[in-house]
């Protein structure tokens, strides 16, 4: 009777701790499903980033050219000016040799403005 009661006693504690490890293990289990679901909310927010990133690349690209070609349009104003400047001098001028300094002024900035020009139309793809 007594091995009866003491094999009876052993079995209900391995029942018990059988109980106690598979509620262990369930529970894990949960937790695996808890961690999972959060490693692919990190993933799809990781994901959301990188193209926002590329995005954000993509358009300071654009502007970056954008940027270029508006100072190539103000240079290009600027040497547009300086040659009606020089153009008006060359109008007014009273020495022949204050009339070649311009002329050669006039012509340099000539140079430039076609320069300029070329810039801007290789720019907005003018050909």
């Amino acid at each position: 009777m007594k091995s009866n009661n003491i094999n009876t006693l052993l079995q209900i504690v391995a029942i018990i701790i059988l109980l106690i490890i598979g509620y262990l293990v369930f529970k894990s289990s949960s937790n695996w499903k808890v961690i999972e679901v959060e490693l692919d909310k990190a993933r799809q927010e990781l994901k959301t980033s990188k193209n926002n990133i590329v995005n954000a690349k993509t358009e300071l690209e654009n502007f970056k050219k954008e940027f270029e070609q508006m100072k190539a349009q103000k240079d290009f104003i600027i040497h547009k000016r300086d040659s009606l400047i020089f153009h008006f001098k060359k109008k007014n001028a009273r020495d022949w040799q204050e009339l070649q300094r311009i002329k050669d002024s006039i012509k340099a900035v000539n140079d430039k403005l076609a320069r300029d020009r070329a810039i801007l139309d290789g720019l907005f793809g003018v050909n």
